[in-house]
């Protein structure tokens, strides 16, 4: 009888803790949102860093700054989310380095000329690998 009963004591608590806990929590989820695009944004800047200043450059830093604006979206939308230190390190990263994205990114659309478009490029790999890394090294994702 005290088996039985112990056996069905921990059944019980299985089958609740199986509905309660069974998915992530928001917070769970937006921070690994926030991670995964942090993350992202470290690929695209690492793109733009390698290019070589050809004409098809332009296109293609185009599309890596497109993501990189769609990242830091991400970032903005599930940093509220998230628990801890983490929300306030989320937050001030990307309020810093969006701000840097902003300026390189109306540096290379707003360029004259495939030329100016190509210098703009040589510079914004860099200046953006840097920027990345005084914004988000201390995250702790």
């Amino acid at each position: 009888m005290r088996l039985a009963f112990a056996t069905l004591v921990i059944a019980l608590a299985m089958l609740a803790a199986a509905g309660c806990g069974g998915g992530s929590s928001s917070a769970d989820k937006a921070k690994t949102n926030a991670c995964n695009a942090v993350s992202d944004i470290q690929t695209q800047v690492n793109t733009l860093k390698g290019l070589t200043p050809t004409p098809g450059s332009v296109d293609t830093a185009k599309t890596a700054l497109t993501k990189i604006s769609a990242d830091l979206k991400t970032i903005s939308d599930s940093a509220p989310e998230v628990k801890g230190s983490l929300k306030q390190e989320l937050q001030t990263a990307n309020s810093s380095f969006k701000s840097q994205v902003t300026q390189i990114a109306q540096g290379i659309t707003s360029a004259g000329s495939v030329t100016a478009a190509v210098t703009a490029l040589q510079s914004a790999g860099t200046t953006l690998a840097t920027s990345y890394q005084n914004a988000f090294a201390k995250v702790g994702c």
